[in-house]
């Protein structure tokens, strides 16, 4: 009962953080796919930065088919996974310990603890955390209950768990060895070693699927990856680097520290002080040496178990991400896959049979006084909740939320304006264009139409007219006062050179006494733009094209318009 209402209030703690949320980064370009391209191959089997997370694309396209800007059909999804994950964590230490109390302890831990927060308010990140979570516990509850039962119902649930786990995300590669490792060290952490792998040989036929899934897989990984862009950077300052994941992160995380949001920037885990630092460490040098003391190599086992699940992490974070390794050293999201295995090496370092020691009788009244975890639970507790409810607001991309509103509200205001489909701040994705988080969040808009008053967005979601910078065109008509006489004819006003990478527009002045439409070509591809009469400026995006501009006008009985001066080159936003 106690774990159940644990978990209740995680959940409503969870609640009320993740709808407090809202969609940041790969959310939108995925979104963006899913309802451009719909459910096809090039959508679902792609590799993403050296990922391959077929499940984590089929719930976009799903979710992506309810239309509107809100985020709490994907904020229920957040919540119901986390609640299922906590759930089997329960199991897995009842199964694993038995029904001690003692277990609620890690287990609280791992529900309320701030290391979590990350994944679960960023769509992107708890569809990879989540599912890898679910899947090694259920991985690890099924292969303890095949081998303890000898059920094979148990052993087909933990190869489709596993399954599952590397549809969502390939680092689920570590289910099978984190599964074998929990066998090896806490199930049957009090055989001889070679008893311990006797019983392997002889649970074969459970193991064997397992390994044959994880052949398959890594085959299909391959074949569709390319991690030479990843895997091929130098790995940097390893030392310091692993010092900030583990002493300045997961080790205050796991007990609700540093208590301050001071130095928290969107996922990047709080800053702790040298002080707290030292805290943390001594604090669990001295749990791990209590529990030697009382265990002796029970606890050592488990103390492995969890050292080389943090190691093993710690490698892929510094092959994986070394380019960016100085901004991720703190961010929670490459060790989150790591706390069932915390919750379970710190059960079972103080499980299993008491060592035979004199011992002082000042810790013997202490130990016989400590018969309920209660206080201890309740004290862990709200160190993770104060944490919690001071980063939240860093965690929930208020940014994001905002510039999406403002970005509808600001084009609602101006129906008549033409709209350069720009990128979008950093902080709201460096992977999609305006053109793309809207129709991520289901409000199409036209943009890069040609136009008399042409905008771009900018930081603050504000349309801002724009005057054109870095020419690679720039040029007057030959005709004094006029420019070029424009007619039914093409006529050639210069050439557009090859531009730098980014939006590029072509800006015409005109001057015309009735409506025409204007018409412009560069290298055979054409656009047109309807002008009123009087003086003013035509505008054309003309992004990634080069090549002769050509103009002509229709829609007038008879003559023609002038067209002053042409001025190719970047958009920039006008004082």
């Amino acid at each position: 009962m106690g774990g159940l209402l644990l978990v209740a209030l995680q959940t409503v703690v969870r609640t009320g953080v993740v709808f407090g949320s809202y969609y940041w980064h790969d959310d939108f370009l995925h979104l963006e796919m899913a309802r451009r391209i719909g459910l096809s191959s090039d959508f679902l089997v792609r590799d993403y930065a050296g990922h391959l997370e077929v499940g984590q694309y089929v719930v976009y396209w799903l979710f992506s088919r309810s239309p509107g800007m809100s985020f709490a059909p994907a904020a229920l999804s957040l919540v119901i996974m986390q609640l299922v994950a906590s759930l089997l964590l329960l199991a897995v230490l009842r199964e694993l310990f038995g029904r001690s109390p003692w277990v609620l302890l890690p287990f609280a831990g791992y529900l309320f603890t701030p290391l979590g927060l990350p994944v679960a308010t960023w769509w992107a990140a708890g569809l990879q955390a989540m599912p890898l979570q679910i899947a090694m516990l259920l991985t690890v509850l099924g292969i303890v209950r095949a081998v303890r039962r000898r059920s094979w119902r148990w052993a087909v649930v933990s190869v489709l768990a596993q399954a599952v786990g590397l549809v969502f995300w390939e680092k689920a590669v570590l289910v099978l060895p984190a599964a074998l490792a929990v066998l090896l060290l806490v199930e049957w952490g009090q055989q001889p070693v070679r008893e311990r792998l006797r019983l392997l040989a002889r649970h074969w036929r459970v193991l064997v699927p397992h390994v044959v899934v994880l052949a398959a897989y890594g085959a299909v990984y391959l074949t569709v990856v390319n991690s030479s862009s990843v895997l091929g950077q130098e790995a940097q300052d390893v030392g310091r680097n692993t010092g900030q994941t583990v002493f300045r992160m997961l080790l205050p995380g796991i007990f609700g520290g540093p208590w301050s949001e001071t130095g928290a920037v969107s996922t990047v885990y709080p800053y702790v002080g040298d002080a707290l630092a030292v805290f943390f460490a001594v604090l669990v040098a001295a749990i791990v040496a209590a529990s030697v003391w009382l265990r002796g190599t029970r606890a050592l086992q488990a103390w492995l178990l969890v050292a080389g699940y943090v190691a093993v992490d710690l490698l892929l974070l510094q092959i994986g991400r070394a380019d960016f390794i100085g901004l991720l050293a703190r961010d929670p999201r490459y060790i989150t896959d790591a706390l069932p295995i915390l919750a379970i090496g710190f059960c079972a370092a103080f499980s299993g049979r008491r060592v035979a020691r004199r011992t002082p009788a000042w810790l013997t009244r202490a130990t016989a006084s400590a018969d309920s975890p209660t206080a201890a639970v309740a004290v862990l507790v709200a160190s993770c909740l104060l944490t919690t409810f001071l980063v939240d607001g860093v965690l929930q991309h208020d940014y994001a939320r905002n510039y999406v509103r403002g970005v509808v509200q600001a084009l609602e205001d101006n129906p008549d304006a033409s709209v350069l489909s720009t990128p979008v701040p950093a902080t709201v994705s460096v992977s999609t264009d305006h053109e793309g988080l809207l129709r991520a969040v289901g409000e199409d808009r036209e943009f890069d139409q040609p136009g008399t008053d042409l905008r771009m967005l900018d930081e603050a979601a504000q349309l801002r007219r724009i005057t054109v910078i870095e020419p690679s065109l720039r040029t007057a008509g030959p005709v004094p006062d006029c420019g070029w006489v424009v007619t039914q004819r093409w006529q050639s006003v210069g050439t557009v050179r090859q531009a730098s990478p980014g939006a590029q527009v072509i800006r015409l002045g005109y001057l015309t006494g009735q409506e025409a439409t204007l018409h412009l070509s560069i290298d055979g591809e054409e656009q047109a733009v309807a002008l009123p009469v009087g003086v003013g400026y035509a505008y054309f995006v003309i992004t990634g094209r080069e090549g002769r501009v050509s103009l002509r006008i229709s829609d007038v009985e008879l003559g023609g318009l002038c067209v002053t001066d042409a001025l190719a080159g970047m958009p920039w936003p006008a004082d």
